[in-house]
Parts: C-alpha cells; structure tokens; sequence
C-alpha cells in the first residue's frame, strides 16, 4: 500500500507527459522481453 499511495502522489504532483513517459519505458521493455507472442498472451487472458 506504501508504493500506491508514492505513486499516486506522484501521478498527482507531476505532468502527464512525465509519468506516462516513465511507464511507457517499463512497458516496452517488458514486451521486449516477453517469452510469449501477442496472440499467446491475449489467448491467455480469455482463459
């Protein structure tokens, strides 16, 4: 709960194009690594 409320706040005291910045980075570099494909990953989820 300690990371949701730091972030939150954070979310809240910085633009838009910061934060949504920062994500896209994690995002990305998650997909790069990802073992499974696109259509593997969304067959998934309707599981």
């Amino acid at each position: 709960m300690a990371f949701v409320d730091l972030w939150s706040n954070y979310v809240r005291e910085h633009d838009d194009k910061d934060w949504s910045r920062q994500q896209n980075v994690i995002i990305n570099s998650c997909l790069k690594t990802a073992k499974m494909t696109k259509e593997e990953f969304l067959d998934m989820k309707r599981k």
